[in-house]
């Protein structure tokens, strides 16, 4: 906006698209504490924030099935993870009742342990504190630039009133109609943030109880983002035989993928937006879930799909976002099972098999064509004598 209070036609363009985007609320909820002191009894070793994700059109009918399932599971009274406990089993029969339901997730993950000593964010609760404040605002930001989020009546958290004052300060300027598109809203009590009491809890359970069931893999396709802090890096063992360049295959795709999301996570263009988080798809799936397993594009696609303000398909998935990043020196293996951080040798040559058998072909049909251009002419023509395909002359045997 200039000095006048005008603005561009290229802000105009981008607050009307995100204006167009689903109206979405999010409910927030937190499990453990802020606490270092380990030898002291209940100072969590890990802090979880959950914010659930819900289209504002079906929040009055998931809340109406959050009421059924509250009469079986807790006998009409609130859902509370600590009120499961340690039973294993109720807490999966509950988690099966929630997945059923149409929302999305995204999680903070702050591993204290991870932190070194005498360092100013475990000495002073405030910078810890901020700290993920700003992981998490840039995280919701880029998933959901449009996005309400809602501040319970009935109590608020030290860690929801500090995330509300640091979006009032950082959020971007209001748009067209006098409001702000990522902004707190007050609201009555509502069911919906019990789930996100459920998500966060179960996570902490897992985290402390391996047989507890692992709500991140469970719901690995409602989560849009994770936000691990410190930052995860997969670390190989030695237990299966490994070429020697593996390792350094997997640091330079991982860093060149985490580059790219940091300096682009704050992006207001839409499709920069969908690159960034289609690299931390495959950056938590190598990380949180499955180094080996490539991603079905099918699956990104419904992921992007269900952030974005248009449908994604296939063709704009591998055009507008996995070429522009492989141009821009992103490296990603592809096979037929997918996308994913190459993790070996073997995933980049699984991506260059790929592509022979499509490049292959059409060099070879290049091949022929030429040769029945140069035989018709006698030789006289040849269609890559042009500046532009002479290097691929070589290809064919011309040196």
């Amino acid at each position: 906006m200039d000095e006048y209070g005008q603005i561009s036609i290229e802000q105009y363009m981008l607050k009307e698209k995100i204006g167009k985007q689903p109206k979405r609320t999010a409910f927030i909820d937190e499990c453990g504490n802020f606490g270092f002191a380990f030898d002291k009894q209940n100072v969590s070793s890990h802090y979880i924030v959950c914010a659930v994700i819900v289209d504002n059109n079906k929040i009055t009918e998931i809340e109406n099935k959050i009421s059924e399932i509250q009469k079986v599971y807790f006998n009409s009274k609130e859902m509370k993870s600590s009120s499961i406990g340690q039973n294993n089993s109720r807490r999966a029969k509950l988690i099966g009742e929630l997945i059923n339901l149409d929302f999305q997730l995204i999680i903070l993950i702050a591993d204290k342990r991870a932190f070194y000593d005498h360092s100013h964010l475990k000495e002073y609760k405030s910078s810890f504190i901020k700290f993920l404040h700003e992981k998490l605002y840039n995280t919701m930001y880029c998933v959901y630039p449009k996005l309400k989020i809602v501040k319970n009546e009935f109590g608020t958290s030290e860690f929801q009133k500090g995330y509300r004052k640091y979006i009032c300060e950082h959020r971007p300027e209001n748009n067209l109609f006098n409001e702000y598109d990522f902004d707190y809203i007050d609201s009555k009590q509502s069911n919906l943030v019990q789930i996100a009491d459920i998500v966060a809890g179960s996570v902490m359970k897992h985290i402390t109880d391996s047989k507890a069931p692992d709500i991140l893999k469970i719901f690995k396709s409602k989560i849009v983002g994770i936000v691990n802090f410190p930052d995860l890096y997969l670390k190989y063992s030695l237990k299966t035989e490994r070429n020697e360049f593996d390792d350094l295959v997997y640091q330079l795709a991982y860093k060149c993928s985490t580059d790219y999301i940091k300096k682009n996570e704050k992006s207001d263009v839409d499709v920069i937006r969908l690159r960034v988080l289609f690299l931390k798809m495959l950056v938590y799936n190598v990380i949180m879930f499955d180094s080996e397993k490539f991603i079905y594009s099918g699956e990104i696609v419904q992921q992007l799909s269900k952030i974005s303000e248009k449908t994604v398909r296939k063709d704009f998935l591998y055009r507008n976002i996995v070429a522009p990043l492989r141009d821009e020196g992103i490296i990603i293996a592809s096979s037929a099972h997918g996308y994913k951080i190459p993790t070996s040798v073997s995933d980049i040559s699984a991506y260059i098999n790929q592509t022979v058998t499509v490049v292959g072909p059409m060099l070879s049909r290049i091949g022929k064509c030429r040769n029945l251009i140069k035989n018709q002419t006698d030789g006289k023509l040849d269609i890559l004598n042009e500046d532009a395909l002479l290097c691929y002359k070589r290809y064919f045997g011309d040196y």
